[in-house]
């Protein structure tokens, strides 16, 4: 569309500020990561006329170039491109598309005047609750313990990642750092202008109300030597003030051998302005990403856990209840588990976990055992098996289909750290399924993936 930039375009435009600096600095700092990721796929049927071996490329960069000049200028990319080369993109569980993505791309100006920090490109912004915009931010640092910032431009396409001139963000944060607090809080809204004719007809309201409007709260606290209270909280405000993420928890450490924590969640859907239901979603699955329909869907979340630790040894266990608006559901999970960081005397770490589950619409049993090793002070190996047994609960879904399923997941894994710079990882799965309930297969199904990964530590 002519109206929409790819957004490599965006990293290219923040590169181009950067071309011409004032005073190049005499030493520029690089820090980050470059990883080259393959991986290869493959289950070994012939359900249809299409490969089911799958070879995708992943080049991923988190890297900031610093003191480009001598006043600190700073260019930053964050992003991953992806090669297909198999072009497959069916793989089993549903259509996924190959996308490169670019997640931050910007070149920030910090203490221009002492005190003001100027961020220009794509830019993820935390303390703002992650708010997303491709613009300006101007970051205030006050007293080396607080800071105020403002920010606004386009809201990028949270599908593909593009440009798109049909969105605006634009809000405000504060924040607020000391010993024994951290604590931020943030105004964002986010405008549609799109016109009538992309909703088919439907009469759309005056394009000066607000696609949606959220505020986001952090608060990290510490009560006294080994209490800590967390929260983090964005209420949507599109219709009427609605928590639609809320994380929050209790740790308490009374000693080095205890540790005890209560944890609560909720997430739901976020709000929009226009109550219209999307007329051009591409999957099905997709919806309530593209939908700008208010739904009533979310899920409430309470977990109690404990720890004890005895030398090398530790173990834990947690229960969680799990409750969903749309239909009255609730579930809920039991995890029980060991850890030991000194098996047998031979310096192998070893984790073995239970978890049973009163799932929503099924019930499961899974235990999964961890083993990494040390084989010398550079190689290290991974080996994991998970077995899963899971069956669908009594209802009227359950006697039309039944989805009984056992897995079986195992895995192994070396990590050779050859020098500060350089780390080379391989990794392999093997997924055995059985008791597959499904329409193209009624037997069993293995399947077998590889994957390599190059590191450049910089």
């Amino acid at each position: 569309m002519a109206r929409r930039t790819p957004a490599l375009a965006l990293a290219a435009s923040a590169m181009a500020l950067a071309i011409a600096p004032p005073a190049l600095a005499k030493e520029v700092d690089v820090d980050g990561r470059v990883a080259l990721r393959t991986l290869f796929s493959d289950d070994g049927l012939e359900i249809t006329e299409r490969a089911q071996a799958v070879f995708i490329a992943f080049l991923e960069t988190d890297a900031e170039v610093m003191n480009l000049t001598d006043g600190g200028l700073t260019l930053a990319l964050d992003g991953t491109f992806v090669l297909d080369a198999t072009d497959t993109r069916e793989r089993r569980f549903g259509k996924t598309e190959s996308l490169d993505q670019i997640r931050q791309a910007y070149v920030e100006q910090p203490d221009l005047f002492g005190v003001l920090d100027v961020v220009a490109g794509r830019r993820l912004i935390a303390e703002a609750g992650n708010a997303w915009v491709d613009g300006l931010e101007l970051r205030l640092n006050i007293f080396d313990t607080a800071v105020a910032g403002v920010y606004g431009g386009l809201a990028p396409d949270p599908i593909d990642y593009a440009l798109d001139l049909d969105r605006q963000a634009t809000g405000a944060y504060v924040g607020f750092r000391n010993e024994r607090i951290d604590a931020s809080a943030a105004y964002n809204v986010e405008f549609n202008t799109r016109g009538p004719e992309a909703y088919r007809g439907e009469v759309r309201p005056e394009p000066d109300l607000l696609d949606r409007q959220f505020a986001f709260g952090r608060v990290h606290l510490k009560i006294v030597e080994g209490l800590y209270i967390a929260t983090y909280a964005v209420v949507d405000m599109a219709t009427e003030p609605q928590i639609t993420t809320l994380l929050g928890s209790i740790d308490y450490k009374p000693s080095s051998r205890v540790e005890l924590g209560v944890n609560v969640s909720r997430y739901a859907l976020a709000q929009y302005r226009d109550e219209i239901i999307y007329q051009n979603i591409v999957e099905p699955n997709q919806a309530l990403i593209l939908g700008d329909e208010v739904l009533d869907l979310s899920y409430d979340r309470a977990r109690l856990w404990v720890g004890l630790r005895f030398g090398p040894r530790y173990h834990y266990q947690s229960i969680e209840y799990k409750q969903r608006s749309l239909d009255g559901q609730d579930s809920w999970h039991y995890t029980i588990g060991l850890r030991d960081d000194d098996l047998f005397g031979l310096g192998t770490r070893a984790d073995i976990q239970t978890q049973l589950r009163d799932n929503f619409v099924s019930d499961s049993v899974l235990i999964a055992l961890n083993l990494q090793h040390d084989v010398t002070s550079k190689i290290t190996l991974d080996g994991r098996f998970t077995w899963f047994d899971g069956q669908s609960v009594d209802n009227e879904r359950a006697r039309a289909f039944d989805e009984a399923q056992r897995v079986l997941i195992m895995g192994l894994s070396a990590y050779w750290r050859i020098s500060r710079q350089h780390q080379v990882d391989l990794m392999y799965d093997g997924i055995y399924e059985t008791e597959l309930q499904d329409a193209r297969n009624d037997g069993s199904l293995f399947i077998h993936t590889a994957m390599g990964r190059y590191n450049f530590l910089f």
